[in-house]
């Protein structure tokens, strides 16, 4: 038996945990001095009118390494020999490090477990549904029959073959959570740059700066259009409280590309946080690395 645990930042819709039997830690989030629980105490568009309201920008904290323990023995109590637990990435928060640790300290304290129980910890190196994707197809596969093994592959190549891009529209947010400088927002809200950050090995990294929304959409349009490996597979919109600027983008790229559309996802409480409520992007389908050995 095998069991899914991810964290409420993979941003998976309340559908696709339904079908795939996920388990999610939910992370903490406080708001004005009141400290609530992503996924669980408030939708992600409850969150977008709960961070227009709040007086100072909310902070996030992260899963512990207590709770992760909590869930393991959940699952090895519930009969699973197999956990497989995928985190945000290691490059911007600690809850990898916490899994890794509460996976050693459950094996150390009943070592019987080592030789009945294998605990996988994957650092996702993503955020939202740039994994949450990789996650349902590992889910999807489980409920399938695969083994472990195969359970594993196919998450590395969800992993592995889709990358992000994201554009951001209000730098105040990004500015305060340290993704980008004080004299670097200050002068992209002067000048009205909008930039495009590329998710690159756990890290979200500039790669553009333009002027304006539109110029913006069109950007990531064309980046979409010149890297997307067309091979069957879908792209992901995703995006926070900014519906029309999600909907504009699929529209441009449909204008260049036929790759299918998996859908418009929207970004979570966690992530908003940081990126702020106007954070949109594209999922991109690359080509899947080879396995080497």
């Amino acid at each position: 038996m095998i069991k899914i645990i991810t964290d409420s930042a993979a941003d998976i819709p309340a559908k696709e945990l339904a079908e795939g039997q996920i388990e999610i830690m939910s992370i903490p989030i406080t708001v004005d001095g009141v400290t609530y629980r992503e996924g669980k105490d408030f939708t992600s568009e409850e969150y977008y009118q709960m961070l227009a309201k709040a007086r100072s920008i909310p902070v996030h904290a992260q899963v512990t390494m207590l709770e992760y323990s909590e869930a393991f023995r959940k699952a090895i109590e519930e009969g699973y020999n197999n956990i497989i637990c995928v985190t945000i990435t290691a490059k911007g928060s600690g809850m990898y490090d916490a899994a890794c640790l509460a996976k050693k300290v459950i094996l150390e304290e009943q070592p019987v477990l080592a030789e009945e129980v294998t605990i996988d910890v994957i650092d996702s190196k993503g955020y939202t549904y740039v994994y949450g994707q990789a996650v349902v197809a590992a889910a999807k596969a489980v409920k399938e029959g695969k083994s472990r093994q195969e359970v594993l592959e196919i998450l590395r190549q969800h992993l592995e073959g889709y990358q992000a891009v994201v554009g951001l529209t209000n730098l105040s947010y990004a500015k305060h959570s340290g993704r980008i400088t004080t004299v670097a927002a200050f002068v992209g809200e002067v000048m009205g740059f909008r930039p495009i950050l590329r998710l690159t090995n756990g890290e979200l990294k500039t790669e553009a700066k333009v002027r304006g929304d539109s110029k913006l959409i069109e950007s990531l349009a064309q980046i979409f259009i010149k890297e997307a490996a067309n091979d069957g597979r879908p792209y992901y919109i995703i995006c926070a409280d900014c519906m029309d600027n999600a909907q504009e983008l699929k529209k441009q790229i449909s204008k260049g590309s036929h790759i299918k559309c998996g859908g418009i996802y929207r970004i979570g409480g966690a992530v908003t946080t940081n990126a702020g409520p106007t954070v949109f992007g594209v999922i991109i389908p690359k080509n899947i690395p080879a396995q080497h050995d």
